[in-house]
């Protein structure tokens, strides 16, 4: 008999062309690759000593001052004066904390000669300004400081995620750089991985936006071309291979949270991962898959698991899913009167001592820039810390929501809305939310999967990675957010095509409404494209055509 799991050169042929055509736009205004990068000798800033002066030509009309911050958080005064710099007035004051964006100081008045006065701390880090007329032009100046104003071609018309962070990019992106530079870590509530890997893109590209986010981006890239793999292994034909991959592909918050730097890209591709290496040995007879090529199956699967829980926590839940896949595959080869048990015994080293291997070692960061600790204790610090910061959070957010609101998408996170371009009608703006098509349907029919009386073996295993994924948020007493369902997309997404599969071979053109859905899927994949890709458009549309619900807030 035939065996349809294999790739096949077809197979090949559509992975290469969905992730091409997936790059193409993925990488579109992924961010700027060029930043202002010089920055003046800010002398002790702790005792508030650096201040520049700036004269402009003729007295001015000035209606803000941009300013482009590093690390650190200062406070900036914005003096103004009307007799040639012998008498001084306060134009604006401001505390900046946010790293790597601009930041906009409303001056709103009209003046010749300028003094900004900056106080921080050790760290801090600024490296452009730029005063900006009402109409957005950057006024020239005269200065005594040549470095703060040297790269005035990069003062934008106003701050966007194009040229700065955004939402957890402010603690994630810097922690990264910190790793670069071999500072003390800023973000120490998730394990260092994620953070070294948006590390990696800063390295190659330097510490841009594009930089920044490139890695989250190859990572969403990936995980297409795993769950082709992953869905024909599963389904054993090409065409629903093919399916689940355009529908993740078309999935608004796969596009939007792998554009993003933080660290959930990484941490929902080591899943998918991890679920798809032991599927090989769950759908693996003794005969199909010997004791030693076992092993070596098991072997990734646990290094896997531990590259996820040294990115991101949830892996864990990830952990308790494939222990009892695990169990189900030993038991099913024990009724085929095989002996299963050395493998149990080897899964200790592969899904115990190799994880924690590759956690600890994960931390070598830390260990670099804590020299007058031991590793073990700043370990060990760490992993309180995260327990108790994590256990204690109360805070309250405007866009949290419970666990199990969220396959109905009644709260998406509005992660990016950028204020100026509202009086003109338009927005740009970045939220997190799911493709109504996918979501919708792809929860019914989990649900459907659950209550289905007789389950086979597939059913079985998409069922159980999704609920390894989703129930513990139900234990969860923090803040919660939408953006948590992001490592059960992938399931909905099987469920959804193991219904379409079983409605195809019941009915002659079950086909046609497994093709209808992908069409309507990609259609309301441009259809939200402004609000989940940040590209500018009209305010009107995004309010009275894709804000369907009251609850969803996408723009100013």
């Amino acid at each position: 008999m035939k065996d349809n799991r294999h790739i096949t050169r077809f197979d090949i042929i559509a992975i290469l062309v969905i992730t091409i055509i997936y790059s193409v736009v993925s990488f579109i205004n992924l961010g700027d690759t060029v930043i202002p990068q010089t920055q003046p000798d800010l002398g002790n800033a702790d005792k508030k000593e650096y201040i520049t002066y700036a004269s402009l030509d003729e007295p001015e009309f000035i209606d803000s001052l941009m300013i482009f911050k590093g690390l650190g958080k200062c406070g900036i005064t914005v003096y103004k004066s009307d007799d040639g710099g012998k008498s001084w007035e306060e134009a604006a004051k401001q505390v900046c904390e946010n790293i790597y964006t601009w930041e906009k100081i409303k001056l709103e008045c009209t003046a010749k000669n300028l003094c900004i006065s900056v106080g921080g701390n050790s760290e801090l880090e600024i490296f452009e300004a730029g005063f900006k007329t009402e109409d957005g032009a950057t006024l020239a100046v005269n200065t005594d400081n040549c470095r703060l104003f040297d790269e005035q071609e990069l003062v934008p018309l106003y701050p966007s995620y194009m040229n700065g962070t955004y939402f957890d990019e402010i603690h994630h992106v810097r922690t990264a750089y910190e790793h670069i530079k071999a500072i003390k870590p800023y973000e120490i509530t998730h394990p260092p991985l994620g953070k070294i890997l948006i590390a990696c893109g800063i390295k190659m590209f330097g510490m841009n936006p594009f930089g920044w986010r490139f890695s989250g981006n190859i990572f969403g890239i990936l995980m297409l071309a795993l769950m082709y793999v992953f869905s024909k292994r599963i389904f054993k034909n090409s065409y629903f291979a093919l399916t689940a991959t355009l529908l993740l592909a078309v999935d608004f918050m796969h596009f939007t949270q792998t554009r993003i730097a933080t660290i959930d890209s990484f941490a929902v591709f080591f899943i998918m991962l991890m679920y798809y290496l032991m599927y090989i040995y769950y759908d693996s007879s003794g005969e199909e898959l010997p004791y030693k090529k076992s092993l070596w199956i098991l072997t990734l699967c646990g290094i896997v698991f531990g590259l996820g829980i040294a990115t991101k926590w949830i892996a864990v839940y990830a952990g308790a899913g494939l222990a009892i896949l695990f169990a189900a595959a030993v038991y099913k080869r024990y009724k085929n009167g095989e002996l299963p048990f050395k493998t149990c015994l080897w899964c200790v080293l592969f899904f115990v001592l190799i994880p924690f291997g590759i956690y600890f070692l994960s931390y070598i960061p830390y260990f670099i820039t804590d020299g007058k600790t031991s590793a073990i204790k700043t370990f060990w610090d760490n992993q309180v810390y995260m327990l108790t910061y994590h256990g204690g959070l109360e805070s309250v957010h405007q866009f949290e929501s419970k666990w199990y609101t969220w396959p109905l998408m009644l709260k998406p996170v509005w992660y990016f809305g950028s204020k100026e371009l509202a009086h003109m009608g338009l927005c740009s703006t970045i939220a997190v939310m799911g493709n109504p098509a996918v979501w919708w349907l792809g929860s019914l029919c989990l649900i459907l999967i659950v209550l289905k009386r007789k389950k086979c073996g597939n059913s079985w295993f998409i069922t159980a990675g999704f609920l390894s994924q989703f129930i513990p948020w139900a234990f969860i007493e923090r803040s919660t957010f939408i953006y948590h369902f992001f490592a059960s997309v992938p399931f909905i997404i099987l469920a959804l095509v193991f219904v379409l599969k079983n409605i195809s071979e019941k009915f002659k053109k079950g086909r046609i409404i497994t093709l209808i859905i992908i069409l309507i899927s990609i259609m309301l994949f441009f259809m939200f494209y402004p609000v989940i890709s940040g590209c500018i458009t009209s305010r009107g549309y995004v309010l009275k055509i894709l804000t369907w619900f009251d609850s969803w807030i996408l723009c100013f």
